[in-house]
């Protein structure tokens, strides 16, 4: 009986030669290398947080009056294993975004930016931002002291175009707007946590899936990058590649288990590295806590911004940050692919590796004179990454035309 119903939908739906097409018939390089699991790892994840985040909604009142108890009552004590599902969304956050920077970090290594990537990475550097956004909104929810005091230094941030050594009148009134906008009005309160709350479960989230599906296509249309460098001809070069399934499938789920092993691990026994005491207490206005940082994920450039003196260049620095790395393919336009064949650029992709690290430590410590200067001097250093690449790229420009075009 269930035979006869698969092969009905067969017969309108070509199910099975879709699955053909798109596993069997689908061939990658037989010598990818661990890092390119964590793509989908990525997906594991967001599935989980979109699960997750769907149980939670039913239970969430996203008013100033009831969030907190909502999340920290009914959720974590009256509602059966609802404890669970919001450690496993709590976690997932950060699992998401940890895997998402070893993704990007890949790809930068093994130059999968590069033609005829350059559309895949676009669309990836469109994925990180909105992921960040959502995970920032989601920030806000819990309305415990942490979460309040974050969003109001960070809806503070535009009010920095208010320094401009030029234009001023006109850059502070659009930081003032957007200041207020991401407000609400004068301070949060209800209306920003309704508008929070709808950006982090239904606009951001439908974003996401719709540009996740994208970056897929993306990547299937273009092919899966060579860890050497070398774009394979999967015609002429048989030897070098494999079906996608069994041989990738195979491993990716090996991989995807262990994964799952290691984050209910976190789940179930480490969950203070999620959840800090702080946010454990209501919202209070009135108080100030003593050290108010994002979370980790946005410490390295949130370091970017308080390291410089001036507010407004500290606030243009960040986000030129972000416009490097979204540009980085028309920046690195050297012939040469991977970071194994190019020393000059491995050199530099190391620096840029330590930089990010520095700025994210940095970002935890107190606001001192010294630990000043050590973040301008690695903000200095990251941006050295993104301004080294087109000089790197001539260099070896004249060294690849000197070898008759050969890599």
């Amino acid at each position: 009986m269930l035979r006869r119903v698969v092969d009905w939908i067969d017969e309108r739906a070509h199910v099975r030669d879709l699955y053909r097409e798109q596993m069997v018939d689908y061939k990658v390089p037989k010598n990818l290398t661990f890092p390119y699991v964590f793509g989908v790892l990525a997906l594991t994840t967001f599935a989980i947080q979109i699960i997750s985040g769907i149980i939670l909604i039913m239970y969430y009142k996203p008013l100033i009056a009831h969030a907190f108890d909502s999340t920290n009552f009914t959720i974590m004590r009256e509602i059966s294993f609802g404890w669970l599902f919001r450690h496993i969304h709590a976690a997932g956050a950060n699992f998401f975004l940890a895997i998402v920077y070893l993704h990007m970090f890949t790809g930068i290594y093994y130059n999968a930016y590069k033609k005829p990537r350059e559309l895949v990475w676009i669309i990836g550097w469109v994925i990180f931002f909105v992921l960040l956004m959502t995970a920032l909104s989601g920030y806000l929810l819990p309305w415990g002291q942490l979460s309040y005091w974050g969003m109001v230094v960070t809806t503070e941030i535009p009010m920095s175009l208010k320094e401009a050594p030029f234009l001023k009148g006109l850059l502070g009134a659009i930081g003032e707007t957007v200041s207020i906008w991401m407000k609400g009005g004068y301070k949060l309160e209800d209306l920003a946590l309704g508008r929070f709350f709808g950006l982090h479960v239904l606009f951001l989230p439908l974003l996401l899936m719709i540009l996740v599906g994208i970056h897929l296509f993306l990547v299937r249309a273009a092919g899966i990058s060579n860890p050497d460098g070398y774009e394979i001809d999967k015609k002429a070069e048989p030897e070098k590649v494999v079906p996608f399934h069994p041989y990738m499938t195979l491993k990716e789920g090996a991989y995807a288990m262990w994964y799952l092993a290691l984050f209910f691990f976190f789940v179930f026994f480490h969950m203070s590295h999620f959840l800090p005491a702080d946010n454990f207490e209501p919202a209070d206005p009135l108080k100030t806590p003593p050290h108010i940082a994002p979370e980790w994920y946005l410490l390295g450039f949130y370091e970017i911004f308080r390291s410089i003196p001036s507010k407004f260049w500290g606030f243009v620095a960040f986000n030129l940050s972000l416009i490097f790395l979204l540009i980085l393919p028309f920046l690195d336009f050297s012939p040469i692919k991977s970071a194994r064949r190019r020393p000059l650029f491995f050199i530099m992709f190391v620096v840029f590796v330590i930089s990010a690290i520095a700025l994210t430590i940095l970002g935890t410590m107190a606001p001192t004179p010294t630990n000043a200067k050590l973040g301008m001097f690695f903000t200095f250093t990251t941006f050295l990454f993104f301004l080294s690449l087109p000089v790197i790229s001539f260099l070896e420009w004249g060294w690849y035309k000197a070898k008759g075009g050969q890599s």
